[in-house]
């Protein structure tokens, strides 16, 4: 009776073992990565905002995917903005995105 008393106590081991390393795996492909600075003045850009077509879209820095379409329609704004969100309006972070869309939603 004692070698399968070893073998349960083998088999607990290796269940603990794979759940460990299913955990640790999934963890390692969920983590949120750190976002990859291009830029050497430290500037922390998070978003930027673009036109695409004739709507003011939102990116997050590093994804081509945008994470915002707008519905703001770029002709309504003065020359000069839709000149800056042809080139991209970098935005550091959620506040200066809030108060580039109360902008322009005005």
């Amino acid at each position: 009776m004692q070698p399968h008393n070893r073998s349960l106590g083998f088999n607990i081991l290796v269940l603990s073992l794979t759940f460990l390393a299913v955990t640790f795996l999934l963890l390692a492909l969920l983590w949120p990565k750190a976002p990859a600075s291009s830029n050497v003045s430290g500037d922390l850009t998070q978003y930027v905002a673009k036109s695409v077509g004739y709507q003011v879209v939102i990116y997050q820095t590093g994804r081509s995917d945008p994470v915002l379409m707008t519905g703001v329609d770029i002709r309504t704004l003065p020359q000069a903005d839709q000149e800056a969100l042809a080139e991209g309006i970098p935005l550091q972070d959620a506040t200066a995105l809030a108060h580039l869309l109360e902008d322009y939603d005005a």
